[in-house]
Formats: C-alpha cells, sequence, structure tokens
C-alpha cells in the first residue's frame, strides 16, 4: 500500500486546461499492464489530483497544500502560459519545500525549456532554479502526445520506457487485427438486417458473425492476460461463422497461448481456413507460418505460394513478404529485380517497413540502379513520420525487418553528414540525429554527443548526450564519458 493518497498531482496554468483535463484521463484511465505492476500503486490504476479551481491570494490555499504532501508526484505541464503563471511556480516551491525535487516531472506542451527567448520559455522560474535543472520528463513536441504519455507513466513506474512502448503496441495490434473491416462490416451487414425481419430469419449465421464481431473490438482492447474463458469461445463462435478478424486474432491465441497452452497446429489449421476462404490478411500470415514452422514442417514453396496469392491480391504485407522472398530465394529463384519491384510495390501502399527496404535497395543498388537521391527521398518519407507518429504497430512483418522510425531518422542524419543524396549540412544532421536520439536511438545519441564536442551542427554540451547514449545501451560511449568527466 502506497503512503500517499495520490500517485500524482497535476500543476497547470488554466489556459492549457484541455491538457491538464486530458492527462488526467488517460493517466486514471491507464490500465497498468501485468509483469511491471509497481508496488506503490494501488490496484491498476493511478490516483490523481488536479486542481479544478482558480486560486485567490498571496498563498496557496491550506488545502491544496493537504492534496501536494499526499502527492507523490508533481506532474508540471509546462508551456510559456505555466512560465508564467504564479500559481503554477508557487505549486512547484511548496513541493520542493516537501524535500521531493527528484519527483517533479515536467511535461513540455508547447515551448522551449531554458531557452534565452523570454516569450518561448515554458518552465517556470522554480524549475529553472533546481540544482539539477535537467529533469528527467516527456516533451510531446519531440515524442508526440501518446508516446510522451507513456514516457511519463514509465518514470512513475520506474520501468524502462521502450517496455511499456512494446505492451502498447502489442495491444494496438490486436486491435488492428480487427477494428479496421470488422466495425464497418458490422455497421453495414447489421443495418441491413434490422431494415428486413425476414433477413434476420433467414441468416442467423450472419447475424452470429456480427453479434460476435461487435464483441471482438471489446476483447481487442483488453490486455491478453485478463481475456475470459468465455470471451475466447466468442472469438470461436465468430470465426466458425466466416469472420475473418476472428480467425486472425484467434489463431494469434493459439500460436502464443494466450488464455490456455500454445497450440500451433490449431493456430496453423484456423488460419488456412481463412486462407482457403479467399482473405488475404490470413493467405499473408499462412504465408509466415510456413516460412517459420509454426503448426507445420516449414515449407517455403508453400510459404511464396500463399505469399504471391495474396500479394497479387493487394495485400501490402504480402508483398513485402514476397520481396523477401525473392531477394534470399525462398521458395523461388533468386530474382533481386523482382524483389525491388515487390519492395515499391508495397512502399507505394504506405507500408513502412517496405519503405524502409526500398530506400535500401537505392542505396545499395540492391534490384535496381543505385539512386542515393532516391534512397534520401524514401528514408525521408519514414524519418517525418516518426515527427508525427508513436510508432507503427508490430506485426508479423517487423521479425524480417526489426526496426523503428528512430533508425531512419538516424539515417537521415547520417546522410546529411556525409552528403548521401543530398548536399552535406551539419545543422540537419545534427537536428535529425537529435531526433533519433529523443526517440530512443542509442547509436544516434552518441552522434549526438560527437556532434556537439566537435561543434559540428550545435553547440550543446557533449557530456549529457553521451550519458544518455550509455543509459540507452550504447557501450561505445562509456569511454568518452570518461575522458570529458575529467
Amino acid at each position: 500500500m502506497s503512503e500517499y493518497a495520490f500517485d500524482a498531482f497535476i500543476s497547470y496554468s488554466h489556459k492549457d486546461l484541455d491538457e491538464a483535463k486530458w492527462l488526467q484521463h488517460k493517466l486514471e484511465t491507464y490500465r497498468i499492464p501485468k509483469g511491471i505492476d509497481n508496488t506503490k500503486i494501488t490496484g491498476r490504476k493511478f490516483r490523481i489530483f488536479r486542481d479544478q479551481t482558480d486560486l485567490a491570494g498571496v498563498e496557496l490555499q491550506e488545502s491544496l497544500q493537504k492534496e501536494l504532501k499526499a502527492s507523490e508526484y508533481l506532474i508540471v505541464i509546462c508551456s510559456p502560459s505555466s512560465a508564467s503563471s504564479v500559481w503554477v511556480n508557487e505549486e512547484i516551491r511548496y513541493f520542493r519545500s516537501l524535500g521531493r525535487e527528484n519527483n517533479i516531472i515536467p511535461f513540455i506542451i508547447a515551448g522551449e525549456p531554458e531557452t534565452d527567448k523570454e516569450e518561448l520559455e515554458c518552465y517556470p522560474s522554480m524549475l529553472r532554479d533546481m540544482e539539477d535543472r535537467h529533469m528527467l520528463g516527456t516533451n510531446i513536441q519531440e515524442i508526440g502526445k501518446n508516446k510522451a504519455f507513456l514516457k511519463l507513466v514509465s518514470i512513475m513506474l520506474d520501468v524502462r520506457f521502450n517496455r511499456l512502448v512494446d505492451r502498447e503496441k502489442q495491444r494496438k495490434r490486436r486491435l488492428a487485427l480487427i477494428i479496421g473491416t470488422s466495425a464497418a462490416v458490422i455497421v453495414a451487414v447489421v443495418a441491413g438486417l434490422l431494415i428486413n425481419n425476414a433477413v434476420i430469419s433467414q441468416k442467423n449465421h450472419e447475424l452470429t458473425y456480427d453479434i460476435y464481431g461487435t464483441a471482438l473490438i471489446k476483447i481487442a482492447q483488453k490486455d491478453y492476460e485478463d481475456i475470459l474463458p468465455e470471451e475466447i469461445e466468442y472469438l470461436k463462435e465468430s470465426a466458425n461463422a466466416g469472420n475473418a478478424q476472428a480467425i486472425l486474432f484467434l489463431s494469434d491465441f493459439y500460436k502464443n497461448g494466450w488464455g490456455g497452452e500454445k497450440d500451433p497446429e490449431a493456430a496453423f489449421d484456423i488460419i488456412t481456413k481463412g486462407a482457403n476462404a479467399g482473405d488475404t490478411a490470413c493467405m499473408a500470415v499462412l504465408s509466415n507460418f510456413y516460412s517459420e514452422g509454426t503448426g507445420t514442417p516449414v515449407d517455403d514453396e508453400q510459404a511464396f505460394f500463399w505469399a504471391q496469392q495474396a500479394a497479387e491480391a493487394g495485400n501490402s504485407d504480402a508483398m513485402l513478404s514476397l520481396a523477401v522472398y525473392y531477394e534470399k530465394g525462398a521458395g523461388t529463384a533468386t530474382d533481386l529485380q523482382k524483389a525491388f519491384e515487390w519492395y515499391e510495390k508495397a512502399a507505394k501502399e504506405d507500408n513502412d517497413i517496405a519503405i524502409h527496404a526500398l530506400a535500401m535497395c537505392y542505396l545499395l543498388g540492391t534490384g535496381t540502379d543505385q539512386d542515393y537521391s532516391k534512397a534520401f527521398e524514401w528514408e525521408m518519407k519514414l524519418a517525418e513520420k516518426g515527427l508525427a507518429n508513436d510508432a507503427s504497430m508490430e506485426t508479423e512483418q517487423e521479425k524480417l525487418f526489426r526496426y523503428e522510425y528512430e533508425i531512419p531518422m538516424y539515417n537521415i542524419g547520417r546522410m546529411y553528414q556525409f552528403g548521401y543524396g543530398v548536399e552535406e549540412d551539419p545543422e540537419m544532421a545534427y537536428y535529425w540525429y537529435r531526433k533519433a536520439a529523443d526517440a530512443g536511438e542509442g547509436e544516434a545519441a552518441y552522434m549526438v554527443g560527437w556532434c556537439t564536442e566537435n561543434n559540428y551542427g550545435t553547440k550543446d554540451a557533449a557530456l549529457e548526450w553521451y550519458k544518455r547514449a550509455a543509459e540507452l545501451g550504447w557501450a561505445d560511449a562509456e569511454a568518452d564519458i570518461e575522458r570529458l568527466s575529467h
């Protein structure tokens, strides 16, 4: 049991009320994943206090002092508005007086911290005056709103940020299996059934499909450990009724042992049913099952066959798999030109992994003429996505190309540094290295340290970035930290 009544007190300017409400709601409704619960957190939900009154008077109201005392963390929503707020500053001052400076978390929504431009400053003076001014916090302008939220949660739970991101991807992946098409199917079919009762009586099979299809959306939003046995029965009923999204979801349950023992043979059988029924997503997964030997012996020729069927029907994941098979010569003769062509088709369908692979084809001259400019153009598409998106949802295909948006960001930094496909530009090289570092790429953090030490595109302090690189697991940074620390 925690000694605090609240896990966090949100301090904010009332000009930032919408952001404060959003953050409070996100925290109070966030389901802490099983397996990473912090013993300080009671139950599985955060307890948050947010002042909903306009302060009056010179000093903090006694009631707010009581709530600050009762809160383990102080989350400061930082913006130019909060930087000029007397009340936010006073809340920080009082929290510091309790000896909890290390429990102050800046959540930057606008402006810049510790800048020379007064109109952009987002830190209240009581943050700028702290001895350790480089507090552990997060900035939605650098990594996006949802990823910044997860970073805040990781600080409060004292767990690795990437671990929470991985769990969130897992949840999104399951939801993505069904949310894209089943909701539209449910609305359209059920609407038709309601118009004509005769259709309902004649098509109980279709009605079952849609009742269970609706349940799928609810199930997909849960952590897999929380899904009940009766809900797994929903999946089975829906899959037997021909719901392709349920088939995909159920195959994942069998494959991973969610809700029971692993049963790869059952996963293979159910996904084969979906593929034979003509669903392209099931075809793509079946191709992967044959490739990796899930529930069946490895069969590269069958893997290639099903990837080809799905790719030619327009499935972008299968297009990517087909390109890989052609490049590796798996199930077919090696053909780098066809590999390039299928990478290009999948990239034009906005498949992130294919975009990265296509950029590498141009960079290395794989299946096409070497073209640094086109390599830069395609890699930049992903780098720019990284500024707006949290991360690509994990799919089976990511096992073939394990990467995140931070890798393309880092690659763009290298291209600017060495003039590949673009003129050398030290400031842009540093810009993209820093974006990749902020997204969690260790080598990029190391390069930020190198740039700052050598005044390459920036004059920031090098030591801070070498330390960040070390924290992210980049071992080469340790020697530089030792060198600059003396």
